[in-house]
């Protein structure tokens, strides 16, 4: 399928970091592969065509902002599903244990994205670092007990060992942070879907001091996904389209109150917002305001973060 729709092919290489690439050009997906520490990168991009971009220039900038702007560090940094549940599935009269989850971490996949493991060998809790290790023949993922979806898991109990102790302790019991009253807090994380993890806004006049409710959805296009989240009565609408390690936002209605965006995941997401764009390493909560914008605008991949339709 890929190869059929292939429209061309441009090999890559950045002088500055002796990494070798390529760009595929399906139409209207195109994507940028290179390797960088033994990991496996893909990302969607984008060519400026008007500006007479070429890929070999776009594909040699975005691995240089790579290397020094998104990379992670991977010594000790462990292989994580969030959101995850765990299924009997039978293939060829054999039954089969298969985990699901967004997947962080992984040496082939990209951050945020949904995946199934393959056959699971073993499973084991630790109860110290609040997680449950799935092992496969070829990988050891670290599920955070909070973060499974029970719902799911309820149709697979006798699975995990101890499950309905380990349901009661652990269930509703993921810690989400807090902002005052009159201020919007956006998080983001790169183990959840589009980084979008959750939104808080208790109005000045709010008489019960609680969040407002909120919806958070994406909206798929043919050539870019957005994410859009909206409260009650849309007093906050926020909208942005999700990149590679980065989001692009192209509404930021806040009712007129100062807002925030904390990056709770582990690894470094920017932010392009009317402000400037902000840079937020794991833990960093700033407000969106010009003094919190960088000095000078990193080049950053600007496809879609999920380039859907092609397999290869």
């Amino acid at each position: 399928m890929a190869e059929s729709m292939l429209r061309e092919e441009v090999e890559v290489y950045s002088e500055k970091y002796d990494i070798h690439g390529v760009v595929r050009d399906y139409g209207m997906v195109t994507k940028l592969f290179f390797t960088y520490q033994g990991k496996d990168i893909v990302m969607g991009v984008h060519r400026n065509i008007l500006k007479g971009e070429k890929y070999e220039d776009l594909g040699r900038n975005i691995i240089d902002s790579y290397v020094t702007n998104l990379a992670t560090h991977e010594e000790g940094k462990k292989l994580q599903l969030h959101y995850w549940y765990i299924e009997e599935h039978e293939s060829d009269s054999e039954m089969l244990r298969i985990g699901h989850g967004i997947v962080t971490g992984h040496n082939k996949l990209s951050d945020a994205m949904n995946m199934h493991t393959s056959a699971v060998e073993a499973i084991h809790i630790d109860e110290e670092e609040g997680e449950l290790v799935l092992t496969t023949r070829n990988s050891v993922y670290h599920c955070p007990l909070a973060y499974c979806r029970f719902k799911k898991q309820d149709k697979y109990p006798d699975i995990i060992p101890g499950y309905e102790r380990l349901k009661e302790k652990y269930i509703d019991k993921i810690e989400y942070p807090s902002i005052d009253p009159g201020k919007v807090l956006l998080v983001l994380a790169n183990f959840c879907d589009y980084y979008f993890h959750s939104l808080y806004y208790v109005p000045n006049d709010s008489k019960d001091g609680k969040c407002l409710e909120y919806s958070g959805w994406s909206h798929v296009g043919n050539f870019q996904d957005s994410y859009l989240i909206n409260t009650e009565d849309y007093k906050v609408d926020l909208r942005y389209f999700p990149h590679y390690q980065n989001i692009e936002f192209y509404s930021e209605d806040t009712d007129g109150c100062p807002w925030f965006i904390e990056n709770i995941g582990d690894v470094v997401i920017y932010a392009k917002t009317s402000a400037g764009t902000i840079k937020l390493e794991p833990g960093d909560r700033k407000e969106v305001a010009k003094e919190n914008a960088e000095d000078e605008n990193p080049i950053l991949p600007d496809g879609d973060l999920y380039p859907a339709g092609i397999v290869e």
